[in-house]
This record gives structure tokens, sequence and C-alpha cells, in this order.
């Protein structure tokens, strides 16, 4: 039988088990008008349960995203308690960091994985205050100015592009141009069938969508225009209440200038709060974590060739098959201030 891995979880983050559902929404007004948000703490904790798995199986294989430090946050004390062996892997093609758990033969009943850790998480405001300022090198520029399998650049972006903006435009003015256009455009709607993809082209047709369609299109029309851009996938956390859970996850995009860097635009969250418009290109609050970036991402280890749309819901095959019998549960506490004084006390390591 396959040993059994655990690591225990600090109690205080299972606090958050049973505490009330929280909106899962970016707070409205501009984060950085008020000093004391323009940085937050907050455990986060990602569930995975399995009820069953079919009869007779004899293999399985899950991936979980696991997020990692960057200059807009911090991630810590990661601790993972699962009852399958696991391994930690980053793609090769991102550098996304994910959990690999498996099983031969002897499977449990059920899966269960928990994954905490916990975040500091800055407010960004990148036209204001500057990003790290590194050239793309040839590789990051090519890869960026590619199209993915549902980002793509053909006609129908090129055409969204010239009604958007004027082709003489400079690319910073360019690129707030798109954003303007998709929040006038486009509508945050969820309902019928065919959004949640990422589907530029269904961005363009429909003019609908959540904020995987907005920003596809947002990335699709800034590469046709020359601009490298790339797709972020994370949660969105409540700053109140204090703890609870979180109904889904949530993304945005980034583009890049030469000698500005990587600057962030959230157009959906935008097109829901016109008061924030200004804000949320080049801005972003503290309360979302980022897990990933990218699209058509590989696996790793690369027991399938399959590549994911994107990823940060657990991918798990059964016998080499797509299985998604799972459910997930998402939540968050705020760190509180005597947490908060011990460990600045103490000093704390990042898990980058």
């Amino acid at each position: 039988m396959n040993r059994f891995l655990r690591f225990i979880v600090n109690p205080m983050i299972l606090l958050v088990i049973g505490m009330g559902s929280g909106a899962a929404f970016l707070l409205a007004g501009d984060p950085s008008a008020d000093p004391a948000h323009a940085q937050r703490s907050f455990w986060f904790t990602y569930r995975v349960v399995v009820p069953e798995l079919p009869e007779q199986s004899q293999r399985v294989d899950l991936w979980i995203p696991i997020p990692r430090s960057n200059a807009h946050q911090s991630i810590e004390n990661i601790q993972i308690s699962a009852n399958l062996p696991y391994e930690l892997h980053q793609d090769p093609k991102f550098g996304n960091r994910m959990a690999y758990f498996h099983a031969r033969r002897d499977l449990p009943d059920s899966i269960r994985i928990e994954l905490t850790f916990r975040v500091t998480r800055k407010t960004v405001q990148a036209l204001k205050d500057g990003t790290a300022n590194r050239e793309l090198t040839p590789e990051e520029r090519r890869e960026y100015l590619s199209p993915d399998s549902l980002v793509p650049i053909n006609d129908r972006i090129y055409e969204e592009v010239r009604k958007a903006a004027p082709e003489d435009l400079p690319p910073l003015e360019k690129a707030r141009a798109f954003y303007d256009y998709l929040v006038e455009t486009m509508r945050y709607d969820k309902s019928g069938e065919g959004w949640g993809r990422g589907d530029a082209i269904y961005a363009c047709d429909v003019r609908r969508g959540n904020c995987t369609d907005f920003h596809s299109l947002f990335i699709s029309m800034a590469r046709v225009a020359g601009i490298p851009a790339r797709f972020i996938i994370g949660f969105p956390v409540p700053h109140t209440p204090d703890a609870g859970e979180i109904g889904g996850y949530h993304c945005w995009a980034e583009f890049y200038v030469p000698r500005k860097g990587w600057i962030p635009v959230d157009a959906s969250e935008a097109h829901k709060h016109p008061d924030r418009r200004d804000f949320l290109f080049g801005g972003l609050d503290p309360d979302r974590v980022a897990f990933t970036l990218g699209r058509d991402i590989p696996l790793a280890p690369p027991v399938t060739s399959r590549k994911l749309n994107y990823f940060i819901y657990p991918y798990v095959l059964v016998d080499g098959h797509v299985f998604e019998n799972y459910r997930t549960q998402f939540l968050y506490r705020n760190v509180s201030t005597s947490e908060a004084s011990i460990s600045n006390g103490a000093g704390t390591r990042s898990s980058d």
C-alpha cells in the first residue's frame, strides 16, 4: 500500500471551518485612498474532497495549484494535509507551482486534501509607484505576443483593435483605449452558455461574459497591437467579514510596456464598479490572491499531454480519464492584530 503523507495544519487555520459565507466581492472605491488598506494579511484554505472513486479503479492522479510569492504578494506557512502521497512541481512553461497527488492499485475509498497558507497582499499602483522594470527576454516576449487556444490573433481581433484605438497611439495609451472599449462595450453577465472559458471570440460575438472573457479579449487585442500581455487567475478575498467562504475564482490581465514593466488591468471589476475604473487600470486592491499565470498550461509531471485552459481548480484523472466528481471549498480568515504582532516579532520566511 502507498505510504500516507500528512502535514498537520495549524489549529488557528482551522478556525475558518464553519464560519459564515462572505460575499466574494472586491471592495468598492479606491483602496489606495485608505492607508490602512494598502496591505492586508489573511489565511487561505483550499479544500478538495473526492467522495468516492469508481469501483475497480487502479490509478488516480490529481493536481492542485500552489500560489507563489511575487512583487505584490507574499505566500508563507504553506501546509498540506492529504490521504494521498504527493510531490511539489513547477510547470516548465510559466513556472506555476502545483502539488501532484497520486496512487496506484491500493486506492482509498475517498480523497481529502487541504492546502493552507498565509498571504500578505499589497495594493498595486503600477502607474503611480512603478513596477519592477526588467526587460523581457526574447522567449518571454515571444510567449506573450503569441496566441493561445482561446486567445487568438486573427482578423476578428484586428477588427476589434481598429474599432478601439487609432493605430499610431503609444502602447500605454493604446492599452488604455482597449480597456475603456471593453468596459463600455461588454457586459458582465453569466447567463446562458459559453461564458467562463476565456474565449476571446465568444466575447467579441456576444459582448458579455465573466472575468475570463473580458480579459481574454483584452489580451488578444494587446497582442495584435504588439503589446505583450498575460492572464492571471486567483481568488477574490473580501475584506469583511473577518472570515468566510469564497464562491469562486477571479482573474485579471497584465500588459508590458518597456521602461514601465508589467501593468495590471481588471476590466470586469471596472465594468461592475464604474467609480473604480481609473484605479483598476494600473491598480489592484489587496483583496485577492494570485495563484497561476498563463493559458494552455502544461501539467507537471507530464502524466498527460493535455494542457489546461487555465489552472485554478483541481485536475483529476482516474485510470487516465478526466474525473469531475469532486467538491471544493475555499475559505479565508483575516490575520488578527495579535497574530500579526507575533509574526512581525519572530520574523517569517517567504515560501517563494
